[in-house]
């Protein structure tokens, strides 16, 4: 039997400026699946995107376009002279309308009003790469991997279908049921638009792939309960585990993060990283931080996440704390370097999540050595195990008991302490590198490709 060709789709994530778990686990995956396809003796796999009813193999001209618009993205204003901004910017500090000051002068990661001139060039820059032609050649001997977001890239489906049909093997990776399972957290229209995202992807993959076994089993559960029925749908659920490789990483650490998280002090802050989000819960880690405050505790915290677009209200009250700047900080743009910087020198880290598809913040901080505060919910405990102090959702009064608790172990007398912060380095959790997690992506797909073309032949013997 023929060895497959992988093709991984990238269609979302490939000019992205964004840097949340998507983006992050699709970015790696592209890096390391070559590398594992060679040493298993396939085809050198390639990082594709659909465009106009067909998949092409991401090239070099087509890379140097994407990431130009990644990083606009990223910092859309940086794109624009300042003498530019001045004018337009002045005026809405005059206006009562904070929409239009965000607008005209977005966050990292957010386009404002630079959305339709990106949109624009990215429409040239996949123009381009059609007429330079090599779509992808849908065959039996083709694997093509789905990990990307497919709910803004709704088009895609007809392709995958046209594939399928000429015998492509199509494994797709789901990362969370969330918008179904917590819709209170996204809204009507987004839990509709994710329902109808789930439903694509149970009717045109031959393997669905989640990213835990706690998803796998959400999943499995949905297709029971709603599509039983439905002939010609994927029942094959499995799992894979992300990766979590800890690099030492490049870029420049700004004196203000550096101060704030300098090596050996004892009174840095405790770190929640994630993005600010309902469901990433932030409200349990201010009120038990208040809490610890007003009974004349000296702990710190610092919030480092992208402003998501519903939490005014939260990001209102931090920035009008009055703690803020003394002991509560917040970072809406740490870069690689300095999100390193911070679980290094931090005092714990904190989790106080709702619900989550994976919960890589966890793996992060434990490979750090560091206290781990988690919220008692089945992904952190498949994530954490017992490495992690758990407290109750909903509870300010439970994380700050654990917090006080911990703040008193770190305090009590140097020889003591230091038995027990050795403790924590010795315990250290040794992650799944992502040249682990691709491969076992790739083990997963390839004994599902091969059970299935077996199963096919015999189908046409008989």
């Amino acid at each position: 039997m023929q060895s497959p060709r992988i093709t991984l789709d990238a269609s979302h994530t490939a000019s992205s400026g964004k840097n949340t778990g998507i983006e992050r686990v699709v970015r790696n995956l592209s890096a390391h699946l070559p590398e594992v396809a060679i040493e298993l003796g396939l085809p050198t796999t390639r990082t594709a995107t659909h465009i106009r009813g067909h998949f092409y193999p991401i090239d070099a001209q087509q890379r140097k376009s994407f990431d130009r618009l990644a990083r606009w993205e990223s910092h859309a204003t940086e794109y624009v002279p300042s003498w530019i901004q001045a004018i337009p910017v002045g005026v809405s500090r005059w206006l009562p309308f904070p929409k239009l000051r965000k607008w005209i002068s977005p966050a990292p990661s957010h386009l404002g009003a630079y959305k339709l001139p990106h949109h624009a060039c990215q429409i040239v820059a996949e123009q381009s790469r059609v007429l330079r032609g090599d779509a992808v050649v849908p065959s039996p001997n083709e694997i093509l991997i789905m990990p990307d977001a497919y709910w803004t890239k709704r088009d895609i489906w007809e392709t995958v279908a046209k594939h399928r049909i000429a015998g492509t093997y199509v494994a797709t990776i789901v990362y969370d049921l969330i918008p179904l399972t917590h819709p209170q957290f996204v809204g009507k229209k987004r839990t509709i638009k994710f329902r109808g995202y789930l439903e694509q992807v149970i009717r045109h993959s031959d393997v669905i792939i989640a990213i835990s076994k706690t998803v796998a089993e959400d999943v499995k559960r949905y297709i029971q309960e709603n599509m039983a029925s439905e002939p010609g749908i994927c029942t094959r659920v499995e799992s894979f585990c992300l990766g979590a490789e800890i690099k030492q990483p490049t870029g420049g650490v700004r004196p203000k993060v550096e101060a704030l998280f300098a090596p050996g002090d004892s009174s840095n802050p405790y770190l929640m990283v994630a993005s600010f989000d309902p469901r990433k819960n932030h409200e349990q880690a201010l009120d038990a931080f208040e809490l610890l405050w007003r009974n004349g505790s000296k702990v710190k915290l610092c919030f480092a996440g992208r402003a998501g677009a519903s939490c005014r209200e939260l990001l209102d009250r931090i920035h009008n704390h009055p703690k803020l700047n003394s002991n509560l900080f917040v970072f809406h743009d740490m870069n690689d370097a300095e999100l390193q910087v911070a679980y290094q020198n931090c005092s714990g880290v904190l989790l106080p999540s709702q619900v989550e598809g994976f919960g890589l913040p966890i793996v992060e901080s434990l490979w750090h050595g560091k206290k781990t505060f988690a919220s008692d919910t089945p992904i952190h405990r498949e994530v954490g195990g017992d490495r992690c102090e758990y407290f109750a959702l909903h509870s300010p009064e439970a994380l700050a008991l654990a917090i006080r608790t911990w703040e008193d172990i770190r305090c009590r007398p140097e020889t003591e302490h230091s038995s027990r912060m050795d403790m924590s380095r010795h315990g250290r959790m040794q992650p799944f590198t992502w040249e682990q997690s691709a491969s076992q992506l790739i083990e997963v797909v390839l004994q599902n490709y091969y059970s299935h073309r077996t199963a096919a032949v015999v189908k046409r013997a008989a």
